[in-house]
């Protein structure tokens, strides 16, 4: 089993990946997270082809309005960067939709939270009961969101929950993966993408073909390991 190990170390230590194809990953994931300094400093440094950097500070700058709850800000930027992701006839229809409608729910959810009532029914009825009328699956959440007035903060309200942070995170989480697909890039960073087919295939060899092999079990250490039973079989008993 140590052996194995040390051999298939060895086959690791013999690949040799491109340093473009390392600085690209890097990059990827500095641009997905936003990170616009970080990712301008190591353009500079490494010389790696970037693109527009200027969409980051633009994209995090909604998202950041998004998660402070300032809806009117979020939506007067995204409206003058991508006012196609506010369109009511979008040309994918309903998942566009279903962002919209995130989007016009969120603000309705902030009027409610200032206390905004009469603001907040004006909002439903030009904003949210339209997109409800174009797809009928939106009716169900348009009624949950309803619900907030049943109080007058919205905190005693069957949909109290709506009020949470963690919604707030949910919508700018949302409008984040749609900015990036107007923008022509990926969802999500390539490198999480890789990691997951990591495991998939080493689950695939492992539990379908009945190979042993040195797996990399912890991501954060990616060291490969024998799986412990393998270990185990391979030490002579004591006793």
């Amino acid at each position: 089993a140590a052996q194995m190990s040390v051999q298939w170390n060895a086959r690791l230590q013999a690949v040799e990946l491109p340093k473009s194809m390392v600085n690209a990953l890097v990059l990827d994931w500095l641009v997905n997270q936003g990170h616009h300094d970080a990712a301008a400093a190591f353009v500079r440094e490494s010389g790696t082809p970037a693109g527009d950097l200027d969409g980051i500070a633009e994209r995090m700058s909604i998202r950041q309005a998004v998660e402070a709850g300032r809806m009117q800000a979020a939506l007067e930027a995204l409206e003058a960067l991508h006012p196609a992701l506010l369109s009511v006839d979008p040309p994918n229809g309903g998942s566009d939709l279903q962002l919209l409608f995130a989007l016009q729910q969120q603000h309705f959810i902030e009027l409610v939270r200032a206390g905004d009532v009469a603001a907040a029914l004006t909002h439903a009825q030009h904003k949210l009961a339209p997109l409800a009328e174009a797809q009928p699956a939106l009716v169900e959440p348009l009624e949950l969101t309803m619900m907030l007035l049943a109080s007058a903060d919205g905190a005693d309200s069957p949909s109290a929950h709506l009020l949470h942070p963690s919604q707030r995170r949910r919508t700018a989480t949302a409008l984040n993966a749609a900015i990036l697909r107007a923008q022509s890039r990926a969802e999500e960073p390539m490198l999480p993408a890789m990691l997951r087919e990591l495991q998939r295939a080493q689950v695939e060899l492992r539990e379908r073909h009945g190979v042993s092999f040195p797996q990399v079990d912890d991501l954060r250490e990616a060291v490969p390991r024998l799986p412990s039973t393998s270990r185990e079989a391979a030490s002579p008993s004591r006793g």
